[in-house]
């Protein structure tokens, strides 16, 4: 009976995983934060841990050493990309699909020195936010609600534009499983093709 218990118990939790959220949070105020959050781990990407870095004139020596290897190897990995165009558009395409876009803040304030020129900015970057948002529904999944704070305003006093925002990108582990076999299943029939 306790062995029925444990074996549930696993299963319980692998379905709980399988349904997990993996987020990327996008912040900007003062400055651009990126982390990402699995459950209640979260891992900063931007802004990383400085590295320490060598002497200017070591690291140019060094880089104008690799150059030509390394344009070479960029070379080959652009001519197999290209090849693979059909398999990487049908994987993008499957990823964007089940890709979630949660815009928790967007406020942008437009200020210049000039009236005229404030009014067509304001303008712009309002028909440009709504574009954006219209373009990323029909390729994804977006998530607009009332919680959601988005503005785009028009301040003729001051002359100094203003922008902070809060985007969340989510997708599911199980998807996100089924993409990657799936991907590792073109890429097999695309290289036996190649072969033949």
């Amino acid at each position: 009976m306790i062995a029925l218990y444990i074996v549930l118990g696993i299963a319980l939790l692998i379905t709980a995983m399988l349904f997990t959220k993996i987020r990327l949070i996008i912040c900007y105020e003062d400055d651009l934060r990126v982390y990402a959050k699995i459950l209640f781990l979260r891992f900063k990407i931007v802004p990383s841990k400085d590295k320490k870095h060598k002497t200017k004139k070591a690291k140019k020596k060094k880089e104008n050493a690799a150059l030509p290897e390394k344009k070479k190897e960029e070379k080959s990995i652009a001519v197999k990309l290209w090849e693979m165009r059909s398999v990487l558009s049908e994987i993008v395409s499957k990823f964007l699909g089940k890709l979630h876009f949660k815009f928790l803040k967007l406020r942008i304030n437009i200020a210049c020195d000039n009236a005229a020129k404030t009014a067509l900015l304001y303008a712009g970057a309002n028909q440009g936010v709504a574009y954006i948002i219209e373009i990323l529904r029909n390729i994804s999944n977006v998530d607009v609600s009332s919680r959601s704070d988005v503005f785009v305003g028009a301040d003729f006093i001051s002359q100094k534009s203003e922008f902070e925002g809060k985007i969340e990108l989510y997708i599911r582990v199980l998807p996100l499983i089924s993409i990657g076999l799936h991907a590792f299943t073109e890429y097999t029939k695309f290289k036996s093709a190649k072969e033949d």
